[in-house]
């Protein structure tokens, strides 16, 4: 998940729009009309979104959904999902879903151990019986659950970065990487600690055994038998040329909007934060999750299966924006809100956030997606709090709060971007410190577990490229050492080591050696 998404606490979306009918899932009869309170609902909803459209205009979009029992009582997207072509946004708009993803791959190895064809028991060692781990990271041990459930004391970062960022990886790379693996001291085994690590590596093992891929197993498990056709985990590049995507930016910039450029493709649509959804689809996905805990199966999903990935695994007491968070399972958050139990999964990336949670003691949903990583990031969270306390609490409650936190985010917005600003005037502002032409440090350099960086010389300067990142470079205040920022929102120091008046070697990503190569 991208650092940059958290600094606000709230926002909203752009430019208002017409509230669309609900309509039923596929294969279901269409729905009643709404009751009176939800119609009320529905225009205070309305009423919200403009209202934070006015104060916040530069969010490009959101698209929403709001379920109660089997149905959505609310769908709607506002704004644009693709500026430049003047595209708007649509309920049926494929939104980039990243680490919400989760809770799709948890459910989908849950119904494979329901049937035999996997156990979320089976251990590392029975898994990848070929590899002698350290004693330490207990591979007798270490559990498919414990890795679906962040609770596995493993560390790998090459493995996540390869998969996440740069897309260089296949098979063998990723086998020899699972070598690497790391006791997390920090974290060990059966305590929670967020990461992709544990789904990428029980993708890895699964694929292995089954020789099956994780994206057939979510769309055979999971897509297909819910009738999400406005969803998918791979050909990414295909589906763009038949379906409509919306395009990443980001509010946190100086001013205005920016587009970004760091786009999802299929070699880095990764079991941890590997798919695309609609609105409307994940409207489905949310009354199943309902449904599940009332006891009702979705075709071939047995509710018991649904409804085991719902329940703590992991354990901690934290608080992710305004939701608390005490539990997780397979792919679900679990906290109190305002007295009941939500369970919630959340994604991020550079121009992309994710909201879907469930609330089973009010009967009630909340799908919100949005194609800006900034400010208006935070705005599904906002939906989600305002849906939640009007049904708990009452209109003049959520509006009160709800209006609240938009002022908030108009603040905070301000003091962020005049800080960004500022940082960048700073960053401009320093002295090259490279002892040799910017053309001499040209060249590639390896390191065997994250792999290659390739130095080339842009507008007089070091620029970078490793698989799908691409960054040029900025002056930095120590010797022979230049500020990239490859991933949207991150800034990374790449220093050079000098030998016989020639580049050896550059460190980056926390200190990895890569060695200049051929």
């Amino acid at each position: 998940m991208s650092k940059r998404i958290f600094f606000l606490l709230a926002s909203v979306a752009a430019t208002a729009g017409t509230a669309v009918p609900a309509s039923a899932p596929a294969r279901q009869a269409a729905p009643r009309p709404l009751s009176e309170q939800e119609q009320r609902f529905a225009a205070d909803f309305d009423a919200f979104l403009a209202s934070a459209a006015a104060r916040l205009p530069d969010v490009p979009s959101i698209a929403v959904a709001v379920a109660r029992g089997d149905r959505p009582i609310y769908l709607r997207a506002v704004g644009s999902a693709d500026l430049a072509a003047r595209r708007p946004a649509t309920p049926d708009t494929l939104y980039y879903i990243a680490s919400s993803t989760k809770s799709f791959l948890g459910l989908a190895f849950a119904a494979l151990d329901a049937r035999g064809e996997i156990d979320l028991d089976w251990t590392l060692a029975e898994l990848a019986p070929d590899i002698s781990f350290a004693p330490e990271l207990q591979a007798d041990r270490v559990t498919l659950r414990h890795l679906l459930s962040h609770t596995h004391g493993l560390s790998c970062y090459p493995i996540v970065f390869r998969l996440a960022f740069t897309g260089e990886h296949d098979p063998a790379t990723l086998w020899r990487l699972l070598r690497g693996l790391r006791q997390n001291r920090e974290a060990p085994l059966g305590t929670y600690r967020y990461t992709n690590l544990g789904y990428n590596v029980a993708a890895m093992l699964v694929e292995r055994r089954l020789h099956r891929r994780w994206q057939d197993i979510v769309d055979r498990e999971v897509l297909a038998p819910l009738g999400m056709a406005h969803s998918l985990t791979q050909n990414v590049a295909r589906a763009r040329r038949q379906l409509a995507f919306a395009a990443p930016y980001t509010t946190m910039v100086a001013a205005g909007t920016a587009p970004v450029y760091l786009v999802k493709e299929d070699d880095t649509m990764q079991s941890a934060g590997g798919m695309f959804a609609s609105a409307r689809d994940l409207a489905r996905w949310v009354q199943v999750q309902l449904a599940a805990e009332r006891g009702t199966a979705a075709g071939r999903l047995p509710a018991a299966v649904i409804a085991a990935t719902h329940r703590p695994i992991g354990t901690m007491d934290d608080r992710s924006e305004m939701f608390r968070r005490t539990g997780y399972g397979l792919g679900w958050y679990s906290g109190d809100h305002i007295g009941h139990t939500l369970y919630h999964s959340f994604g991020g990336f550079p121009g992309a956030r994710a909201h879907v949670s469930f609330m089973p003691g009010r009967d009630l949903g909340v799908v919100a997606l949005s194609n800006d990583d900034g400010a208006g990031a935070i705005l599904a969270d906002v939906v989600a709090a305002y849906a939640y306390s009007w049904f708990a609490e009452g209109p003049a409650a959520a509006n009160a709060a709800g209006n609240a936190l938009i002022e908030r985010v108009v603040g905070q917005l301000g003091q962020r971007r005049a800080r960004i600003a500022a940082a960048r005037a700073e960053q401009a502002a320093r002295p090259w410190r490279l002892s040799l032409p910017a053309a001499a440090y040209a060249g590639r350099y390896c390191n065997a577990e994250l792999g290659t960086i390739t130095i080339s010389e842009r507008n007089g300067h070091p620029a970078m490229a490793m698989g799908r990142l691409r960054a040029e470079g900025g002056p930095f205040d120590q010797p022979d050492a230049v500020r990239m920022e490859p991933i949207p929102g991150e800034g990374w120091v790449m220093r050079f080591e000098i030998r016989d008046g020639a580049p050896a070697a550059l460190t980056a990503f926390d200190n990895y050696r890569f060695d200049r190569c051929r």
